[in-house]
């Protein structure tokens, strides 16, 4: 339970990285004790993973994701939604294989909805991309722009990225 509820602390907050939860809120939403929830919020914190701030007698915490160690969790997070989804789509060897040959000029690649969305560079000119039939190609901006749109994904390459991109 201990890795699970700080993985479920910190994949609650990633969710809107704009909008600060007060403690009982993230343990309302988890459905956990408020007590277990303080107690790994408290250690998030110490660890920088987490910023609290008071708000007049109210905590409320947002990640830190300029943090490491936050990138790491939320890249695992990330990780491990690709498995799930790699796992029940019959279709997801074909996409990685081509993932696989354009990887090194793109930041990273999602999924959404059966719509695979390329993030490249600023400076880029759009590629074709021509080996994905259903496509969008955006750049970091676009990203930024349409964050909460791109929020419902799945990042199948560069997790860590996307996260330092949206930051």
């Amino acid at each position: 339970m201990t890795e699970t509820l700080r993985t479920r602390i910190i994949e609650l907050l990633s969710k809107n990285l704009n909008k600060a939860y007060s403690i009982s809120d993230i343990a309302k939403n988890l459905g956990v004790a408020y007590s277990h929830t303080h107690l790994f919020i408290k250690e998030l914190a110490e660890k920088e993973i987490i910023r609290i701030e008071k708000i007049g007698n109210v905590s409320v915490c947002r990640l830190n994701i300029k943090e490491p160690l936050t990138l790491s969790y939320l890249s695992h997070i990330e990780y491990n939604k690709s498995s799930e989804w790699r796992r029940k789509n019959p279709h997801s060897k074909k996409i990685m294989e081509k993932i696989e040959s354009i990887k090194d000029n793109v930041h990273c690649v999602m999924i959404r909805g059966g719509k695979i969305i390329i993030i490249i560079p600023e400076k880029m000119s759009k590629p074709e991309m021509k080996i994905f039939k259903n496509r969008t190609v955006i750049t970091r901006t676009q990203l930024k722009e349409n964050q909460k749109y791109y929020s419902e994904t799945i990042i199948l390459h560069g997790a860590e990225k996307y996260w330092s991109l949206i930051s």
